[in-house]
């Protein structure tokens, strides 16, 4: 034990100071990031937006996420070529500097193109997931991985919170982005000064790839399914953040305000999500290391679908503070054993590569979840969208079950 663990001590040497302070800066990024997300509806509706609130939210982000997914695997391919801290950096401070303009916004056009700029330098959680699965010990990837999204996840948790009480003494809710940009901005001056890596560099001179290099990781069994799944994961999750904003308000009724009620009930659900998660990566984060991460996915996966099924039924912001609870409690699981499977299963390398595109997948899914809201909801409601999203996992969840049989055969 002594000799394995000089040698781990040589090989990953600041490993243990990484597990400390990256979720400290992951912690402040998501801050930043949630300070403002679930509270999208209401700064639209205080620039004049109305009608269809649903459709022109969800058109926005597409757009953000969009502009995020393309450029995420350029990021991925730098951060192989010439390390991985730098793209960190690049996520937390570009994103912040960014974040600083978007309360100049005067209109309702002006406020989508800001916004959408600062999805250019997105991509902190992927960032950092690359660094940490890359000077880790492969024993401790599961339990650093999940102390990763649990700082996240705090974050999360204290953003809405943060938010939901500055909206009730700041004359525009927009000025949230000012506390937002001075969160990202100190976690990344935190990796800056705490954080280090041992560069593991990928042979060759970097050249842009997008398609050339996913095809070469689809080409890899079960890496395609593992995408589709982070997809899956990403709808559900943070996909859905402004749809059950919006839900909330239609759950109150037409008199919900972005400043009273409705702005304590729109934190409340999404402080219920990440608290929920916090606890349930706390409890079984070190247990990860010891579990098949393969069958810890199909357990996460099914409770994800099992938990949508509540929103198909309840009639109160109360009932759906419990139901996103629940959810994490489940689901939260599945994005530390997907980035764990990714680590084993894709080329020498190519890590940092894989992650990125399992973050653009995430990305795409969490602009078109309130896209195709935006499109289902005014005509069918969005109750007949969850339920489209619950059948969509369970149908996901089966892929994964078979390919993992026909995986296991060829074995």
């Amino acid at each position: 034990m002594t000799a394995a663990g000089d040698d781990e001590a040589r090989r990953f040497p600041h490993w243990v100071r990484n597990a400390r302070f990256m979720p400290a800066a992951n912690m402040l990024t998501s801050m930043g990031f949630s300070v403002f997300v679930p509270f999208l509806p209401v700064m639209a509706q205080s620039l004049g937006v109305h009608d269809h609130l649903e459709t022109w939210v969800g058109n926005m982000m597409l757009l953000f996420y969009i502009i995020s997914f393309a450029s995420g695997p350029v990021w991925g391919g730098i951060a192989d070529h010439y390390g991985r801290k730098i793209m960190v950096l690049r996520a937390m401070l570009g994103m912040g500097i960014l974040m600083c303009l978007v309360p100049f916004a005067p209109t309702p056009f002006w406020f989508v193109l800001l916004f959408s700029l600062v999805g250019f330098c997105n991509g902190s959680s992927a960032a950092a997931q690359a660094l940490l699965v890359a000077n880790t010990p492969p024993a401790r990837i599961g339990s650093t991985l999940a102390r990763l999204q649990t700082g996240m996840l705090v974050g999360q948790t204290m953003g809405p919170a943060v938010a939901t009480m500055a909206v009730a003494v700041v004359s525009r809710p927009h000025w949230l982005f000012w506390i937002s940009a001075a969160l990202l901005l100190s976690g990344g001056v935190l990796v800056m000064l705490f954080v280090h890596e041992v560069k593991q560099l990928a042979p060759g001179p970097w050249r842009p790839q997008w398609l050339g290099n996913l095809r070469e990781l689809l080409a890899v069994p079960r890496i395609g399914v593992l995408y589709l799944l982070s997809f899956v994961f990403a709808i559900l999750g943070a996909g859905n953040i402004t749809i059950l904003s919006v839900y909330v308000l239609q759950l109150q009724g037409h008199d919900a305000s972005g400043t009273g009620s409705g702005a304590f009930w729109v934190g409340a659900v999404a402080t219920g999500l990440a608290v929920s998660s916090v606890l349930s990566l706390t409890l079984w984060g070190r247990v990860l290391d010891r579990l098949d991460p393969a069958r810890v996915l199909i357990w996460a996966t099914a409770a994800a679908g099992l938990a949508q099924l509540p929103l198909l039924f309840l009639d109160t912001p109360l009932e759906l503070v419990l139901t996103r609870a629940a959810f994490g409690l489940g689901a939260s699981l599945m994005q530390p054993c997907i980035v764990r499977l990714l680590k084993a299963y894709s080329p020498a390398g190519m890590d940092a590569r894989a992650i990125s595109y399992n973050t653009s997948f995430h990305f795409i899914a969490i602009g078109l979840a309130p896209f195709c809201a935006g499109l289902v909801g005014p005509v069918f409601g969005l109750r007949t969208y969850f339920a489209l999203t619950m059948v969509f996992t369970f149908c996901a969840l089966a892929v994964w079950l078979r390919t993992s049989r026909r995986h296991a055969g060829l074995q």
